[in-house]
C-alpha cells in the first residue's frame, strides 16, 4: 500500500513538473537577422587590460516577436544561427533567451539587447517604413529635375 502512495505521488509531481516545463517554452518567429558586435564582457576586459583593441567578432543579431513581446537578441558567438520565418520554441534561464534549432544537439544562448511591446514595435516600423518611403520619393523628384536641367 505504501508503495502504491508512493508511486502515485511520484507519478502527480512527475506531470505537474512536465507541465511547468511545457508552460515556460514560448513561441515567436525570427523577422530579421543582421550582423553586429558581439557583445561580452571578456572581450572588452581583455581589450582594456592589453592596451590595445581586439578585433571585434561579429555575431548574429536577431528579431525576435511574441504575441506580445518583440526581443532584439544576440549570440554569444559568431556560429549561433537560427533559421527566419519559421517558428521558434524558446525559454529564459538566467536572464538569456535559450533556442534549441531542431538539428543541433545542444541549445544556443543568446543575450538580450533590447525588448519593446509588440504594439510599439508595429508603430516603430511603420514610421521607419513611411520614412523609407518619403525619402524615396525626395530622391526620385531630385532625380527628375537634374534630368529636366541637363536638357
Amino acid at each position: 500500500m505504501k508503495h502504491a502512495l508512493l508511486f502515485i505521488a511520484l507519478l502527480c509531481m512527475l506531470s505537474v513538473s512536465l507541465a511547468a516545463e511545457n508552460r515556460s517554452l514560448q513561441e515567436g518567429t525570427i523577422v530579421r537577422m543582421r550582423m553586429a558586435d558581439c557583445e561580452g564582457l571578456r572581450h572588452s576586459f581583455m581589450a582594456s587590460m592589453s592596451g590595445g583593441q581586439m578585433p571585434a567578432e561579429s555575431c548574429a543579431e536577431y528579431v525576435l516577436v511574441t504575441d506580445k513581446v518583440v526581443y532584439v537578441i544576440v549570440g554569444k558567438s559568431s556560429d549561433q544561427l537560427v533559421p527566419l520565418a519559421e517558428t521558434t520554441r524558446f525559454h529564459f534561464q538566467n536572464s538569456e533567451v535559450v533556442i534549441r534549432v531542431d538539428d543541433a544537439r545542444h541549445e544556443s544562448h543568446f543575450h538580450v539587447k533590447a525588448m519593446v511591446l509588440r504594439p510599439e514595435w508595429e508603430r516603430s516600423q511603420q514610421l521607419e517604413e513611411a520614412e523609407a518611403v518619403a525619402l524615396m520619393a525626395a530622391h526620385r523628384l531630385q532625380g527628375a529635375a537634374l534630368t529636366g536641367t541637363q536638357r
